[in-house]
């Protein structure tokens, strides 16, 4: 009875996003430190969260408002990572980035929740005048901010597994084509280091009501991070720096093709010319372990990302 107890002080915790990579692991964080945590999963994917340990699943479309009625019933924390991830035409990044956070935080309102966590992007309100995907994130944390409600808006710097793009064209190719400013700086982040900084918002007063910049606990240039691709597989450095122009006109050809793409292409358009994408320093673990335990697994060349650096 005395974990139970425990776990009836702690803040019931409402994870939206859970069955993606990072909301996955906020989820494992939180169970490890003593949270109860509810997810919210569309029927397609319920049994996947329920695997995730969550004490209960709920089962709505986040971009679908009707069907999110009683998600936040005894909520005390909304944490959402709901987003953008694939190159899927459809939902568009407005009716995820956007509407469906929203859809989320407005029912969050309605029943009471005192606290409200999400994620932008590093750089936010300056890569949003050039990035619709930036902008899409920056209008819910304005949103946030003008709620009543209590928030944390994490901007992080981006995430091992964005790089998992990095690792697999050097693992079947051979070669990375580096676009743009091989000297940008970046501290890329585990998500369960990432999990470890919901855990303190949540319980740390000073970490409401507030935008925090985050990464991980090493910076490297973009080169850099290429380069120790090459390393982790036993090869020879071949990096072919290629002008950021090139790939702006396959971003503008994507315009035409598929908007999502389009947008995700702006996104990094903005990454790849901005000297500084660093955060402050958390967490522990390393880009090279987890690229070496990615080996072990098989997992090279599976191209598991829809983004990379």
């Amino acid at each position: 009875y005395r974990e139970d107890d425990k776990m009836s002080e702690k803040p019931k915790v409402l994870v939206c996003g859970g069955t993606g990579y990072i909301g996955g692991l906020v989820i494992e964080g939180l169970k490890e430190n003593g949270y109860w945590v509810r997810g919210l999963a569309r029927e397609q994917s319920k049994e996947k969260l329920a695997g995730r340990n969550c004490d209960d699943v709920f089962v709505g479309e986040a971009t679908q408002k009707e069907t999110l009625k009683g998600v936040c019933d005894g909520i005390d924390v909304v944490f959402s990572s709901v987003g953008l991830h694939t190159s899927s035409r459809k939902p568009t990044l407005w009716e995820l980035d956007y509407q469906a956070n929203i859809n989320i935080f407005e029912e969050a309102k309605k029943s009471g929740v005192k606290h409200c966590i999400f994620i932008s992007t590093m750089g936010g309100p300056a890569m949003a005048r050039q990035s619709q995907l930036a902008l899409a994130r920056e209008m819910v944390v304005d949103w946030l901010k003008a709620s009543g409600m209590d928030y944390t808006a994490f901007r992080p710097t981006g995430y091992f597994n964005d790089l998992t793009l990095v690792y697999d064209k050097v693992a079947t190719k051979g070669v990375y084509k580096l676009y743009g400013n091989p000297d940008v700086k970046m501290n890329p982040l585990h998500a369960r280091d990432f999990a470890d900084l919901v855990v303190k918002a949540i319980e740390t007063p000073e970490w409401r009501n507030i935008e925090k910049d985050v990464g991980g606990p090493e910076i490297f240039t973009r080169r850099e991070i290429a380069e120790l691709a090459f390393k982790v597989l036993g090869k020879k450095p071949d990096i072919c720096l290629k002008p950021l122009w090139q790939f702006a006109v396959l971003m503008y050809i994507m315009k035409l093709v598929n908007f999502n793409v389009h947008h995700l292409f702006q996104f990094l358009h903005f990454t790849w010319s901005t000297p500084w994408m660093a955060g402050t320093k958390n967490g522990h673990r390393r880009l090279e372990d987890y690229w070496i335990e990615l080996t072990k697994e098989g997992k090279v060349g599976t191209g598991s990302s829809s983004k990379g650096f």
